[in-house]
């Protein structure tokens, strides 16, 4: 998995399945094999059994061992040349989860070894050579940690925090490796997911904003509400530099963050558009449409409806109208949903954007963000042929990492 400027590279995808509710879904991992010089893109498919909910990937410092998160409380390690299961242990050993949502669906690799994830109330540290026998580093402090970076100096672990029962988050959480303390930032709005700066101990973090239904985030509805982008001062735990996108922008469901000296560059999933930031300015956003147009929603018909159905089983009709109404204007009428995965090519050539409706991964020439290749993937009855000629074809792309 070289990573030389104009080599070859990976692009890695967690998938959850088909259908909008990746919690409950199936669990792989998709690997697209780049070869841009060759112009040779080909993708490989791997589904894992006994494991539910596959949310992201993430690769040790230099790729040796793959981590595939998920929401069935399992630790699931593969090998990134092949796909090939290398390891698999309960968390249940350790702690049950409260709410059906929690589980470990992101680590941080702090070498070959070892990694950091969240189990409970606190954040534990284990080693590939004896999971059984993780260390406690501390409280995280926040309501349920989600998606989790370290900073480029080392010493910072930066978290998303999840709404959890009644409760909006809104924080995100910093702990210090160094001193195993923890501090809280309180923010307008709930985020899940961030990106941190490739040299700066600095982060950034878009909001993701959700409607309980009967009062339970675990099948939750889009908030028609304003977005934010925050940059965050992360050794001094506190926002730096904030932006505001209006509720009838494109801001709604976020998923991987991008980050440059430059700029951020982040998926808005239910809009189906990327969303771009100079960090000059911190105050413009330009959109790239990924929607697909009326033939290509045609020709992804069944992942339409399965959305339609699946949205419709979720939102309480008829006393949730409102609800449903408000997730059709966010996603702009599209029927099918937009990119969740996103990476960078480490020579800068290439942006990849896993989208999930259309079941392709579209190259991006970059800065332009012109379209160079769409990279088709088998449907998802290819791996599980019960689903019938008919079912929805999504691999459920999710997370994504580049190397």
């Amino acid at each position: 998995m070289p990573t030389a400027v104009g080599c070859s590279f990976d692009f890695y995808i967690a998938l959850d399945g088909h259908g909008l509710n990746g919690f409950e879904g199936f669990a792989g991992v998709a690997r697209l094999a780049c070869d841009p010089d060759a112009d040779r893109w080909e993708p490989e498919v791997r589904f894992y059994d006994g494991i539910a909910g596959g949310h992201a990937v993430q690769l040790s410092p230099q790729g040796t061992v793959g981590f595939l998160g998920n929401l069935s409380q399992q630790l699931v390690f593969f090998d990134p040349r092949t796909l090939r299961e290398l390891a698999r242990t309960s968390t249940l050993a350790f702690r049950a989860p409260k709410l059906f949502y929690e589980s470990q669906t992101h680590v941080v690799w702090l070498d070959e070894d070892r990694f950091v994830t969240a189990i409970g109330a606190e954040l534990w540290r284990f080693s590939l050579r004896d999971l059984s026998r993780p260390e406690v580093l501390g409280a995280h402090g926040v309501t349920l940690p989600h998606a989790i970076k370290r900073t480029p100096s080392g010493r910072y672990l930066v978290y998303g925090a999840m709404d959890v029962e009644h409760t909006f988050a809104n924080q995100l959480g910093v702990f210090d490796l160094q001193t195993g303390t923890h501090r809280v930032i309180e923010l307008p709005a709930t985020a899940w997911h961030l990106g941190m700066h490739p040299t700066r101990d600095v982060c950034y973090v878009p909001t993701q904003r959700c409607i309980p239904q009967d009062g339970d985030f675990t099948e939750y509805a889009i908030a028609h509400f304003k977005n934010y982008l925050f940059e965050i001062d992360v050794a001094g735990a506190k926002v730096a530099r904030h932006l505001a996108i209006p509720k009838d922008l494109p801001g709604a469901l976020t998923s991987d963050v991008v980050v440059t000296e430059d700029e951020v560059i982040y998926n808005v999933c239910a809009a189906g558009v990327l969303a771009r930031v100079k960090l000059a300015d911190f105050a413009h956003v330009t959109w790239v449409d990924e929607r697909p147009g009326p033939r290509e929603q045609l020709r992804a018909w069944r992942a339409g409806v399965g959305n339609l159905v699946e949205i419709l089983s979720r939102v309480n009709l008829p006393t949730a109208t409102h609800w449903f109404v408000k997730a059709l204007r966010v996603a702009g009428g599209s029927a099918v949903d937009g990119s969740y995965g996103l990476g960078l090519s480490p020579d800068r050539r290439f942006l990849l954007s896993a989208h999930r409706g259309l079941n392709e991964v579209i190259v991006y020439r970059y800065p332009s963000l012109q379209v160079h290749r769409r990279v088709a993937f088998p449907p998802m009855r290819a791996f599980y042929k019960h689903l019938g000629r008919l079912a929805d074809t999504r691999l459920g792309f999710h997370h994504a990492v580049l190397r």
